[in-house]
């Protein structure tokens, strides 16, 4: 018991609430999700706050002062805490809101329970052959699958008067404008897996600023995976060391790395000033295609504003490097490619459009290739979720098969990291064919080279 059993109790209260908080968005039950979730982050933190308090006051050597400042702690974390769940009750479902602030009791509740019922003789006796404890597993299951079935027959008939009244509802009638209904154009899109910014926009639908939330969602998930490359970097390099840790290793071995890559690419010369942009842009990518992986959250790189952001500014740059590095005379002479004799004269006025046109089409290809991949990797999940549930839909269970596993991993190890190789393997392409060729300077050091090698007899 004591401090290690409260720190038991917020670990498995933590995970029960996280599955039955996916069960219940898997359910399109947003507001009972969010109402859950709040509930069990409010019963968790006045349990945080009693731990807290207690092993401040009732230490074997206390300081009264201490003391006194833990307490004083405890009074204003209550007052705030209060306040913290009259307003959650003014916004999310009241059941789910307690059903939730109940969970870390009853996991309290269960293991005490449990505690006693393993040391008691009955269980001994029980489970002193192994084929009497597989009978009470089977029954435990088999009550479970019961109730669950129970439950999901209970919620059919319910709904089973309102169904006659679905054909009226799936054709909604146009407004004024000629257009459907707000609900039928919604319904017709493609299904996504929810992310917490949805639900609680879905939660406060009626609000302006849940409105403006759900709509910038995508910049804000962008805006969180440059954050969390910001915050790993600044760790791993504020407080440098001759023998790295674990963290410091990382970032010197990615940043190392990207170097090499590069450099090896655009060439010692001009290699170094592009490591800092491309090699952000590389990590920038990964975190946003990544981060669609957890559960509750999604990749901005699946709406295609984002991408065409990033294209758009790879494509800004490269031009600010052929017009800083060439000047507007050979900017123009690339486009013409490069004529020097009478036949690449004549083929200008037909080389010149179809290079301008190879340069507007980068930031499109760049864009759509990201977007399409990424997009469609969320609907391949979405569809074997969709057909994972669908196999198990005859049986009424709430649950259903994990088939979207598989292509999860493979997301992890192979979509998400090559699709950001792509794209800046192809940016650094478009910076190596702006930057100015040395051809001459080359052979110079080549010939250099070969003399020094070979000298004269």
């Amino acid at each position: 018991m004591g401090l290690e059993f409260i720190t038991r109790v917020q670990r498995t209260s933590v995970i029960a609430a996280g599955l039955l908080i996916l069960a219940l968005a898997a359910g399109a039950q947003y507001g009972r999700a969010l109402g859950f979730a709040a509930g069990v982050a409010w019963s968790l933190a006045n349990l945080a706050l009693l731990q807290f308090v207690v092993t401040r006051v009732i230490t074997p050597n206390r300081d009264p002062q201490r003391a006194f400042t833990a307490i004083t702690t405890g009074i204003g974390g209550t007052l705030a805490l209060f306040v913290a769940g009259g307003f959650a009750l003014t916004r999310v479902p009241a059941i789910a809101l307690a059903a939730g602030f109940t969970l870390p009791l009853a996991v309290i509740a269960l293991k005490g329970g449990s505690r006693w019922l393993l040391g008691s003789p009955q269980w001994t006796a029980i489970t002193r052959s192994r084929w009497t404890g597989v009978v009470v597993l089977a029954l435990l299951v088999g009550g479970v699958w019961m109730l669950a079935r129970t439950n999901a027959l209970a919620q059919e008939h319910a709904a089973t008067p309102t169904e006659h009244a679905a054909p009226a509802t799936e054709h909604a009638a146009p407004d004024a404008h000629g257009a459907p209904a707000e609900g039928h154009a919604e319904a017709d899109g493609p299904k996504m897996f929810p992310n917490v910014i949805g639900l609680i926009a879905e939660a406060n639908h009626e609000q302006p600023w849940a409105k403006a939330l759900h709509r910038f969602e995508f910049v804000i998930f962008a805006m969180f995976a440059a954050l969390l490359i910001s915050v790993v970097t600044i760790a791993g390099t504020r407080n440098p060391k001759m023998i790295p840790g674990p963290l410091q290793n990382l970032v010197e071995s990615v940043v190392e790395n990207a170097y090499n890559f590069f450099v090896g690419i655009l060439g010692p010369k001009y290699g170094p000033r592009f490591v800092p942009f491309l090699g952000t842009l590389f990590l920038y990518i990964w975190v946003m295609n990544a981060i669609g992986t957890i559960p509750f959250m999604h990749s901005p790189t699946a709406n295609l504003n984002i991408t065409v952001a990033m294209a758009l500014t790879v494509f800004i740059y490269v031009q600010f490097t052929a017009f800083r590095e060439l000047g507007l005379m050979g900017w123009l002479d690339h486009m013409a490619g490069q004529p020097r004799n009478a036949i690449g004269w004549a083929m200008v006025p037909l080389m010149l459009p179809v290079h301008l046109l190879g340069e507007i089409a980068k930031p499109i290809s760049l864009s759509c290739r990201l977007f399409g991949n990424i997009f469609g990797e969320d609907m391949l999940l979405v569809a074997f979720a969709t057909l994972g549930v669908t196999v198990l839909s005859g049986l009424h269970v709430p649950f259903g098969l994990p088939l979207q596993l598989p292509f999860m991993f493979l997301g992890v190890l192979i979509t998400q990291p090559v699709q950001a190789l792509v794209f800046t393997m192809l940016s650094t392409v478009y910076f190596l064919l702006m930057l100015p060729h040395d051809h001459a300077h080359g052979h110079a050091e080549e010939a250099h080279h070969a003399a020094n090698a070979h000298p004269a007899h």
